[in-house]
């Protein structure tokens, strides 16, 4: 019989004080990136929508018709920001969108700027309905997107914003993957991370999370919704476009 008495002691005192202090200071760092930026995909079944119709504005993308097929039975977001945050801010978006890209370069600071202040909570909506016609850019952006925010959520708000600062044409064929690793890389995603991307693995979430947004009633993109409501309303998308004004109408919200 094998006996372990006279084994060193491979954790001394001393070091063993040092590693539980290490882990501990580990476990805080990522509670602190958990309560700032959060990954969900929740598995909830959706209400239906009944009698809700959604303006076609001139300063957004047009979905087409819903194809047949199965529906959705799930909520896809990707949540950034501090969970208990009085205000929700739902964004739907294509990254081929020229309308979402002008929504997100124009926000974007204030967006940043929410989220750290525990303002607003944003819950970002991928869809991929701009491809077809042999593009597929809008699947493989979504795509790494998703990865990214499995992987490092911390990462998602610069990756998002890096898409939209190097925006292709919407009639094009879209950045190669070579590219979106790049953009990812600035960002600050690990090259272990954007290893994954041209594996696909969640082009089926992006494709399920496309059609849950149909089910919700979404015909244009950007759709913004405040706690629920699409905002900014009905024939007033210059909003959108305006310095502040969505800010403004979050505040007014959280009151």
């Amino acid at each position: 019989m094998s006996s372990k008495k006279n084994q060193p002691n491979p954790n001394p005192p001393g070091t063993r004080r040092e590693q539980l202090q290490q882990q501990r200071e580990q476990q805080a760092k990522e509670r602190r990136v958990r309560n700032i930026i959060t990954f969900s995909i929740l598995g909830v079944a959706l209400l239906a929508i009944v009698g809700v119709i959604v303006a076609v504005v001139v300063s957004s993308r047009t979905l087409p018709e819903a194809s047949g097929g199965g529906a959705a039975t799930g909520d896809y977001t990707i949540a950034v920001g501090q969970g208990d945050a009085p205000v929700t801010l739902s964004i739907f978006q294509d990254y081929m969108c020229p309308y979402c890209g002008d929504f997100e370069r124009t926000n974007r600071d204030d967006l940043e700027a929410m989220v750290e202040d525990g303002t607003a909570k944003i819950e970002f909506h991928l869809m991929n309905f701009l491809d077809g016609g042999g593009r597929t850019y809008s699947t493989r952006a979504a795509n790494a997107v998703v990865a990214v925010a499995k992987a490092e959520p911390e990462h998602v708000m610069a990756f998002n914003a890096a898409l939209y600062d190097s925006q292709p044409e919407e009639a094009g064929m879209g950045l190669s993957d070579a590219e979106i690793a790049e953009l990812a890389r600035g960002a600050g995603v690990s090259n272990d991370v954007i290893a994954t991307f041209a594996q696909m693995q969640h082009q089926d979430w992006v494709n399920r999370s496309n059609t849950a947004a149909y089910e919700a009633g979404v015909r244009s993109t950007p759709t913004v919704k405040i706690n629920g409501t699409i905002w900014p309303g009905d024939g007033q998308t210059s909003a959108m476009f305006t310095p502040g004004a969505l800010k403004a109408a979050v505040a007014e919200a959280g009151k």
